[in-house]
């Protein structure tokens, strides 16, 4: 380990999910890109989306032929501020980080741009992307079709998309605001996370074959959209759903979730946006008012027993400041990790 704590050094752990990605055939400056966001995506507190995947997820789909090594990524542009991405069924991390690179040089030159992405694969965890934006000064956007796995209101099984959506705005002494959110009631990691460690669903995630509530992750048929049923707002999650699927897919000339017949592993389109700030007031002021915002809410009458308010973004904020000193991840992450290492034949050194 690399700390008498038993942390593992963000460092390191980037250095080893790169050494990884290259011995499988990605080329260095690709596998420099996924294994930063990977570990980022850790660093953030998003536990089911990190390097949890590296080995199960994307090596694996890579050796599977379900991943280019070498895509041919293009870029088909019919106006200033947005354009077409296809990742040639490229690492979605590699895809994701060039696509929203690209929506911020159109938004630094003409105030606004976005990207939507076709023939991607997996890319992680959404505000890896969204965040991106925040050191230019920019409100960053960022979306992704998810595979099958919401139950539409109305459905029987899983035929929608765990689609997922964020958005990253910077501030000035606050945490940024970092809306990171799938249109289930509850993203698919979470639903590993608890096979992970043994716990049980809470009633109202997801449905069994029969209908009925799952109350533990091999149970699962189905995951709710967010509200859960119709009579508790189940349309606003579907119609976010849907939303999601419209700019990632039929945007880009990709299939909508529903309209896929022959899934393959990894398979995901994307959409990535990025709004100058100064086109609207001086980014200095704006963060100013987004601080007062803040603080508005954190004022707000509080219920008996809460200490304070937390707004998108102070979570993550905390958690990358407790992080970056060290991680700790579960043992069978850490098993999966050793593991990787002696199939790749690379050295294990965490």
């Amino acid at each position: 380990m690399s700390s008498t704590k038993g942390l593992i050094d963000p460092k390191k752990l980037t250095d080893f999910s790169a050494r990884a990605l290259q011995k499988v055939g990605v080329p260095e400056e690709h596998a420099k890109i996924t294994a930063g966001l990977l570990v980022k995506t850790d660093l953030m507190g998003i536990d089911s989306h990190g390097v949890a995947h590296l080995a199960n997820f994307y090596v694996a789909w890579i050796k599977a032929g379900a991943i280019k090594v070498n895509p041919d990524m293009k870029l088909a542009s019919k106006a200033p501020t947005t354009g077409i991405l296809d990742a040639d069924e490229g690492l979605g991390f590699v895809a994701g980080y060039k696509a929203m690179n690209e929506a911020m040089d159109r938004a630094e030159k003409y105030g606004s741009g976005f990207i939507s992405v076709v023939n991607s694969t997996h890319f992680g965890a959404a505000s890896v992307y969204s965040t991106m934006a925040l050191e230019r000064d920019m409100i960053g956007i960022s979306m992704t079709q998810g595979g099958k796995g919401i139950i539409a209101p109305g459905g029987k099984g899983e035929g929608i998309g765990l689609n997922v959506l964020s958005w990253a705005i910077p501030t000035k002494n606050e945490a940024p605001f970092i809306l990171d959110m799938c249109t289930g009631v509850v993203a698919g990691g979470k639903i590993e996370i608890a096979a992970r460690t043994g716990q049980p669903l809470p009633e109202g995630w997801a449905l069994k074959a029969d209908g009925t509530p799952a109350t533990a992750p091999d149970e699962v048929a189905g995951i709710l959209p967010l509200g859960g049923t119709p009579v508790l707002g189940a349309y606003k999650g579907f119609g976010l759903t849907v939303l999601v699927d419209i700019l990632c897919s039929t945007l880009s000339g990709g299939l909508t979730v529903p309209e896929i017949t022959e899934p393959k592993d990894g398979d995901s389109n994307h959409f990535f946006g990025a709004i100058k700030i100064d086109g609207f007031m001086s980014a200095d002021t704006f963060k100013e008012k987004m601080d007062a915002m803040a603080k508005a809410y954190h004022n707000l009458p509080k219920a008996s027993g809460v200490e304070k308010i937390t707004l998108p973004g102070e979570i993550e904020k905390q958690k990358t400041q407790e992080r970056s000193k060290g991680l700790s991840l579960h043992p069978q992450v850490v098993e999966s990790l050793v593991n990787l290492a002696k199939e790749l034949g690379i050295e294990y050194d965490l």
